[in-house]
């Protein structure tokens, strides 16, 4: 491979805290199977114009049910020419493409599983949603963007404060309790075995996320760090190699 992999990524004001949650999944993609990147940055306003412009394929439709809506992660591979869109669909290029760098994210016949796991991890990170809207660190564009798009779809953007804050918390520690439930309690390596794949990759980018929006240093994020004997700690420690 003589040119780099392009990832489009959203910037935020704060170095610790790029990107979104569904980004994250291609970050550790990318490092899981040893391929080296760079980073270009686009504010979410931008993002339809940038895929139209490089052919990146839509990755759903808007709300009238007919045009194309285009998110980011994209990549593009100068090497073979490819624009991908989307974590799995990423995820599955890069197998396909490059099997012999480091271990295969979607092994044969774990996508459906794999699948079913990325959206349980999803809902269960739902509850966390609130404690990102007051953290001040999107750009204005995306920022207002973002907001605009929110109100479209009816969600209140309200950040909670005293004992609602609490009773918020408490259902994101139920949420990750949930998927603590389905990982073994001993010698836990990686979700599908000794390897990581996508489902860690989804899983680790949803704690990454948080763990950037709340401040590593903040009381919330060593908090959850701590829970069911420190896992979602450790765990990060573990997958620090990828960031």
């Amino acid at each position: 491979m003589s040119e780099l992999i392009i990832l489009y990524d959203v910037p935020t004001k704060d170095a610790d805290a790029p990107g979104s949650a569904t980004t994250w999944r291609t970050r550790y993609s990318l490092s899981i199977k040893n391929l080296k990147f760079q980073v270009v940055w686009v504010e979410l306003p931008d993002v339809e114009a940038l895929a139209m412009r490089i052919g990146a394929p839509p990755t759903g439709v808007k709300p009238d049910g007919k045009s194309p809506f285009y998110t980011i992660p994209i990549i593009q591979d100068p090497s073979t020419g490819a624009v991908v869109s989307e974590s799995a669909a990423i995820a599955e290029y890069l197998d396909k493409t490059y099997p012999t760098s480091g271990p295969m994210l979607i092994p044969a016949g774990t996508k459906v599983l794999q699948l079913a796991f990325r959206e349980a991890v999803a809902e269960s990170f739902v509850p966390t949603r609130p404690f990102f809207w007051g953290g001040g660190i999107l750009n204005d564009a995306t920022r207002l963007y973002l907001l605009k798009r929110l109100e479209g779809l009816g969600v209140v953007v309200k950040v909670p404060e005293g004992e609602e804050r609490e009773k918020q918390w408490a259902k994101v520690q139920a949420g990750l309790g949930k998927i603590n439930k389905w990982l073994p309690k001993d010698g836990f390596e990686f979700v599908t075995g000794s390897e990581p794949s996508f489902a860690d990759a989804v899983l680790c980018a949803f704690l990454r996320f948080t763990r950037g929006i709340l401040g590593r240093e903040s009381p919330e994020w060593k908090d959850m760090a701590s829970w069911h004997d420190g896992r979602w700690g450790k765990l990060m420690d573990r997958f620090s190699q990828y960031e």
